[in-house]
């Protein structure tokens, strides 16, 4: 990477880290001051996100200091634990989205029997195991590589598995998340055609509520979509190397790195139901009016 895309990411993924751990501060204290995990299911499965978020946003340092140094500096056992951990939180946080779609779907499509507590829990457990199990085998073989004028690289895997290891995480990682949304959303459209009309007040927050999860949708294709293009496009031969196709390869990285910042966003500062929370507690309310809502996130 020429010195000044080193700097430029650097900076760059600096900002990254400020921002995302500003806004999943915000998100963490929204939960711990409002949402009673009792009475909202949705909530579990978005802090999910957050939390798995929050662990790539961790590693982001660790990057920064290898870019601006252009060499890996912690040694072989430590880029073992730095590819593992970056690859199990952005397959939490993948599996966690594909559970929100699941509740979403089920909320709106069975409003009498919403989702047990326990049957939440479960979608959480489940999405961090499946993973777990997913991230071993593609990690195992992470490993600190010495490159040209003896630099040293962290590597997700031995070079000639690259882009095996590549496939594996298109497969796992985004097109089987992707498919289990799209079967979700469809399962929903084809409900909302054939029930009958809802109230002004229920249309009104489911369609806010799905508008949020479409946008979390949405930022994971646009973050992460890009980048298998174009290492599917150097694996096939239809890109060359040249300033312009580095310049491209930069970008996806960036996009990729950005995307923990995504969700915090788009659930709390774009949600007018959420925004204006963490000031409430500064305002006067009457005494017969509750000072806070029992419900955050879930729009059911």
């Amino acid at each position: 990477m020429p010195i000044t895309y080193g700097v430029v990411f650097a900076s760059i993924c600096s900002a990254i880290v400020l921002v995302g751990v500003f806004a999943h501060t915000l998100v963490f204290y929204i939960f711990t001051k409002y949402v009673s995990i009792r009475k909202n299911r949705l909530d579990i499965l978005l802090v999910s996100m957050a939390v798995a978020d929050f662990i790539s946003l961790l590693l982001d340092p660790f990057l920064i200091v290898a870019v601006l140094g252009y060499s890996w500096p912690f040694g072989r056992i430590f880029c073992k634990v730095f590819q593992f951990l970056l690859a199990f939180s952005m397959g939490a946080s993948a599996y966690s989205l594909c559970a929100v779609s699941i509740t979403r779907a089920w909320i709106i499509m069975k409003p009498q029997s919403p989702p047990s507590l326990s049957l939440s829990i479960a979608l959480l457990v489940l999405a961090w195991v499946l993973s777990l199990c997913v991230t071993i085998p593609l990690r195992i073989n992470a490993t600190t590589e010495i490159r040209s004028h003896n630099l040293t690289l962290c590597a997700s895997g031995l070079y000639y598995h690259k882009y095996s290891i590549i496939l594996a995480q298109f497969l796992l990682y985004y097109l089987l998340p992707v498919l289990v949304i799209a079967y979700n959303y469809a399962r929903l459209a084809v409900f909302l055609l054939k029930s009958p009309m809802m109230s002004l007040v229920s249309s009104r927050n489911t369609r806010r509520a799905s508008v949020m999860i479409l946008f979390a949708t949405g930022s994971f294709s646009a973050c992460w979509l890009p980048s298998y293009i174009l290492e599917f496009c150097f694996y096939l031969g239809s890109c060359r190397s040249g300033q312009s196709w580095d310049f491209l390869f930069f970008s996806c990285t960036l996009l990729n790195y950005f995307y923990p910042c995504v969700n915090p966003i788009i659930y709390v500062f774009l949600a007018k139901k959420y925004r204006s929370l963490p000031f409430k507690s500064l305002r006067v309310h009457p005494k017969n009016k509750p000072s806070a809502p029992d419900e955050i996130f879930s729009c059911q």
